[in-house]
């Protein structure tokens, strides 16, 4: 594990009140082989961000030193994670990785292509981050939201697969709801590849790729941007934030009974500009009903509830969960409940 640090450098513009608000970014190389060309590539990607005269602080991950099990599907995480516990099942080296994800303001993922993909680990380790999904009823769903994400991938061949893989990467962190940057040029993410020097298979072979290891470098750049306008623009926007309109429609009444033959999960609607998060106070009422009693075998794929005090702890005053009425919930999405509304 590499803990790297860089300041200020380049033009002054503002730099004490600059120097008051800093990001994190977290590199995770998902290689097998220790502190070769990925690894090499994402370190020189971190380094680079010092660049862009953002106070930042870096940290780079390698998962190749680190037991990391596979996803049971258990979906264990998507009720009973919470307090410091984001796998109840699994307790490995993942551990330690989750909370620097959560305090990280933007993810870089490096990883060598592998059949047109990432590697088996990185595969595993995303699988392990089930707990973040946004479907999941705990503190951490949706936590990843907002966060700013790169990726690099690395090949033997400038035509070996790593768009493709950067894809497969990109499609994850979407699902996360993260937001993905490119590069200035038509690459969609930092792309290289090793056997443009000699030697080919060398542990730093990569940096004979000088364009490619010119898109590393934007990655890094654009996802510290990213992440500090994200992190901070996001505070002013709370001061802008529109005032909601009265629902267009009154007497709505949504049959939360029908709703929850479809779903498994309360609705969760982005309200306003800052991405608070809302529902309706009926439904998240009759939720906690539902999940007090219903077992998987009649399609609840998180099991029963047990805490009830702690997940409302953990939504109403962690998450900031707004309750809303009915009428309001359906204005923010008509279409979407309109097949839920009691006839």
């Amino acid at each position: 594990m590499l803990l790297c640090r860089h300041g200020l450098s380049g033009p002054d513009f503002g730099r004490n009140a600059i120097m008051a608000k800093s990001i994190k970014i977290l590199g995770i190389c998902g290689s097998h082989r220790t502190e070769q060309n990925s690894y090499y590539a994402l370190r020189r990607c971190l380094e680079g961000i010092s660049t862009l005269g953002i106070p930042v602080e870096t940290e780079l991950v390698d998962i190749s030193r680190m037991k990391i099990e596979d996803c049971k599907g258990c979906h264990v995480c998507f009720l009973r994670s919470g307090q410091g516990s984001f796998c109840p099942v699994i307790h490995d080296d993942m551990d330690a990785v989750y909370p620097k994800m959560i305090e990280a303001d933007g993810i870089i993922v490096s990883s060598p292509v592998h059949w047109w993909s990432s590697t088996s680990k990185l595969r595993r380790f995303i699988d392990r981050c089930n707990t973040f999904c946004g479907s999941g009823n705990t503190e951490y769903a949706g936590a990843m939201y907002n966060k700013a994400g790169g990726i690099i991938t690395v090949a033997y061949d400038i035509h070996g697969g790593t768009e493709v893989a950067a894809t497969h990467l990109a499609t994850w962190m979407l699902t996360l709801n993260m937001a993905v940057v490119g590069t200035q040029t038509a690459h969609i993410a930092g792309t290289a590849a090793t056997n443009l020097g000699v030697p080919t298979a060398g542990p730093d072979s990569v940096k004979f790729d000088y364009h490619g290891m010119k898109t590393v470098y934007e990655v890094g750049r654009r996802v510290a941007e990213t992440a500090y306008l994200l992190k901070y623009g996001r505070e002013s926007l709370r001061d802008l934030q529109a005032v909601h309109p009265e629902p267009a429609v009154r007497g709505v009444k949504i049959d939360w009974k029908k709703f929850y033959q479809y779903e498994n999960s309360f609705p969760k609607e982005h309200y306003g500009v800052e991405g608070q998060l809302a529902t309706s106070e009926n439904a998240f009422n009759i939720f906690i009903d539902e999940m007090t009693h219903r077992k998987k075998s009649e399609g609840n794929t998180w099991g029963v509830l047990g805490n009830i005090d702690q997940f409302k702890e953990d939504w109403l005053v962690k998450r900031g969960l707004k309750l809303l009425s009915d009428d309001e919930i359906y204005s923010l999405c008509p279409e979407y409940y309109d097949f839920f509304l009691a006839r």
